[in-house]
Parts: structure tokens; C-alpha cells; sequence
């Protein structure tokens, strides 16, 4: 539910702009008006399609994270798996799915929504979900997209508060599915 303020005016849409299409957003331009006082201003939207990002846990309780290379740092980062929600997709099998993918990891049991986050409120009007997956077990097979190269790493939960502690988890969703996680684990 969005937090609402009796004190904070709303900026009503006046005009959407051209669109542009970067295939894992549109992006496009708004004029907005200050319901209180009329100001104006020119604001950058992107919109994007759901993200999941889900936290899987072995029988004997590892997190399974993912190595990859990322083009917008220019960096291999450590994150919990997660992705896009295709169209019509159910988040919660959109999150299994990315899981098996990424890592070969699969659970019988259906994973639980844990925490819905907005991914940047400034400019995107996208969420990503995160859900918890339990008792994950090895099919020792990856399906990866064709320009993906992942590896997989098993981390007990005080080894990844030392990497995020040392700064080397620290992708935001990742931070907050971590939190979403500690508040849920029990």
C-alpha cells in the first residue's frame, strides 16, 4: 500500500511525451502541475515490466546466490537470482522459474512472497517482488539465456552478512530482499 501524506501535494499529469523503447524499458517525458501551488515541470518516466528476485535456501539452510557480470557497472556482482515477470506471468512462478534457470536449484514446495519493493519511485514505476524459496535442492542442470554465464555460490546467512558488511553484495534489490528475508526467515 503507498504511504499517503496530508501534507504532500500531488503532481497531476498534464501530457505524456514521445516514447521510446529500450526493450527492458520505455522511457518518455511527463508534464506535471503542483496540485497546490501550479508549478510545473518536465519529468523523465521509465516504465518497466515487473522484476522478481527470490531468496532460495537449501535443506541446510545455504542461500544460494549468483555470480554474473553486469554491463551497467561494468562488474561480476553476488546477488540472490531474479529477473523479469514476462506478460500474464505469475510473479511467484516467475521467480521459481529464474531460480531453476540461473542456478539449477528447484524446491517442490511453492515459494512465498516475502516483500514487494519499488524499484526506483523517482523515475521507474515498476516493483520488483522477492519471495523466499525453502528447501532448494540441486538438479545439477542450469538453462541459462544464450548471453548469460552465471555461476552459482552456497553462502550460510553469516557469510553474507560479512559480504554485504565488506561491500561486496550491493545491489540494492538484493539488500532489500536480504532484509525481506530476515524479517520472514523463521
Amino acid at each position: 500500500m503507498p504511504h499517503r501524506s496530508n501534507d504532500i501535494a500531488r503532481w497531476e499529469r498534464i501530457s505524456a511525451e514521445s516514447e521510446t523503447d529500450y526493450t527492458v524499458m520505455r522511457v518518455h517525458r511527463e508534464v506535471r502541475r503542483h496540485a497546490a501551488d501550479g508549478r510545473t515541470g518536465t519529468f523523465t518516466i521509465a516504465s518497466a515490466p515487473l522484476w522478481v528476485n527470490i531468496v532460495p535456501v537449501t535443506g541446510d539452510n545455504q542461500i544460494i546466490l549468483v555470480e554474473q557480470f553486469r554491463h551497467g557497472t561494468a562488474e561480476v556482482t553476488l546477488e540472490v537470482p531474479g529477473g523479469i515477470v514476462v506478460l500474464r506471468e505469475d510473479p511467484r512462478l516467475a521467480a521459481e522459474r529464474e531460480c531453476r534457470e540461473e542456478t539449477g536449484w528447484y524446491s517442490p514446495e511453492p515459494a512465498v512472497l516475502i516483500g514487494k519493493t519499488d524499484a526506483n519511485p523517482a523515475f521507474m514505476t515498476n516493483q520488483c517482488f522477492t519471495y523466499l524459496w525453502r528447501n532448494c535442492a540441486d538438479t545439477g542442470k542450469q538453462n541459462l539465456d544464450a548471453l548469460e554465464d552465471i555461476s552459482v555460490r552456497l553462502v550460510a546467512e553469516k557469510e553474507l552478512f560479512s559480504l554485504i558488511q565488506r561491500g561486496i553484495v550491493r545491489h540494492s534489490l538484493v539488500l532489500s530482499a536480504v532484509t525481506h528475508y530476515l524479517m520472514h526467515k523463521n
